[in-house]
């Protein structure tokens, strides 16, 4: 029985989100493969936050754009395996993969007598998982699940890890698994801008929070005191714990407060201030700011971003903002990801230099915005 006094007020209590951290990657009992987070599933959380963070998505896309540019010059329209996918689909895969997770990962089938890659598939990078290592610390093997979170009704499939002298019979279906390297990164590979992971979040709680807060209407928000008796301690419990579960959360803002008194006198609604709104826009802008600080994207106007004092009118200055964005940015993944790729498929037969038809830049239609056009276009490419 509870020993609080019947008539003391009630305690609103917050409930504190919990911060995304770096993932744990250890061994588990029982199991073959290496678990890449606590629960197995931070390439599921990276896909959350790519799904939920405008900004975050915007980033990543048009780091992917600018590396695949306008395709595979000669040979992006070839194809590569029997689901009739061309070398431009597969690198377009590739290079969300790589950008979004820091890698990639590919089915590679060899021919029967193991001297040319067959076929070779794109695999989703979040469905891939390393076995344990040997005790040269080399990985042997990789496992593939359609659902990491369902591995009962999913069952991991072991593979070869990718090896050119071992291609024939069993090991003739192996997984190709391309990753940045990381200092104490030996299995798996974090995200260039896993730094700003709870910006991140936190991009995507706010704009949660807002759309709630106008779905849940009252606006402005309401206390409401009902004067009609205060119910007994196990009552106010049970209709704390319920307030607790409705107003926890950023899809809970804008709802009322709801709070009991004696009988005698009418039911109150008190309207409660609105919080400032400048704390929102700053909390917002410096969101957005560590987020393309994140991603290394020294201008938000690269992504259409624009700030109050909307578009510049000076070239010089996204000019200048895009070279850096290519030749910091874009440009080095993009030399992982075809020369990786490009080894693939010259063991394929394609025994070419790939490069990659860069999307020009257009500011403006008049003749002198034209010629800054192919300026900044061999800028990119020197």
């Amino acid at each position: 029985m509870s020993t609080r006094n019947p008539e003391s007020l009630y305690s609103i209590k917050g409930q504190a989100f919990t911060a995304l951290e770096l993932p744990v990657i250890s061994e588990v009992r029982g199991k073959e493969y290496m678990r890449f987070g606590g629960d197995n599933l931070f390439p599921q959380t990276i896909i959350g936050l790519y799904d939920t963070s405008a900004i975050n998505a915007t980033c990543i896309n048009s780091i992917r754009d600018g590396i695949v540019g306008e395709g595979i010059i000669d040979y992006g329209g070839e194809y590569i395996n029997t689901d009739g996918e061309t070398i431009d689909e597969v690198f377009n895969k590739i290079a969300l993969d790589y950008t979004l997770f820091g890698g990639y990962a590919m089915n590679v089938i060899w021919n029967k007598e193991g001297s040319r890659i067959a076929e070779m598939y794109h695999l989703p990078f979040a469905n891939v998982r390393s076995a344990i290592p040997d005790d040269e610390d080399k990985v042997t093997s990789y496992f593939f699940s359609s659902d990491w979170a369902a591995v009962r009704k999913y069952k991991p499939q072991e593979y070869t890890a990718f090896d050119v002298t071992n291609t024939k019979g069993d090991n003739a279906n192996q997984i190709y698994y391309c990753k940045t390297y990381q200092p104490g990164q030996d299995v798996y590979p974090l995200p260039p801008y896993v730094s700003a992971m709870n910006d991140i979040q936190l991009d995507a709680r706010i704009a949660r929070f807002h759309n709630a807060n106008i779905s849940n209407g009252l606006s402005p928000s309401m206390f409401i005191q009902f004067r009609n008796g205060i119910p007994n301690p196990e009552e106010r419990a049970d209709i704390y714990r319920e307030i607790e579960q409705t107003f926890t959360g950023e899809e809970n803002a804008g709802r009322f407060f709801l709070g009991f008194s004696r009988p005698g006198e009418e039911m109150e609604v008190t309207p409660i201030e609105s919080a400032n709104d400048d704390y929102y826009l700053l909390v917002d802008a410096r969101t957005v700011s560590r987020i393309l600080t994140a991603h290394r994207i020294t201008s938000p106007k690269l992504l259409g971003v624009v700030d109050a004092s909307g578009f510049s009118s000076n070239a010089d200055e996204i000019i200048t903002a895009y070279s850096h964005f290519m030749n910091t940015v874009v440009r080095p993944k993009q030399t992982k990801v075809i020369n990786s790729f490009g080894y693939l498929l010259n063991l394929y037969g394609l025994n070419v230099r790939l490069a990659v038809e860069p999307v020009p830049m257009i500011i403006g239609t008049d003749a002198d915005d034209i010629a800054v056009e192919e300026d900044i276009t061999n800028i990119a490419n020197d």
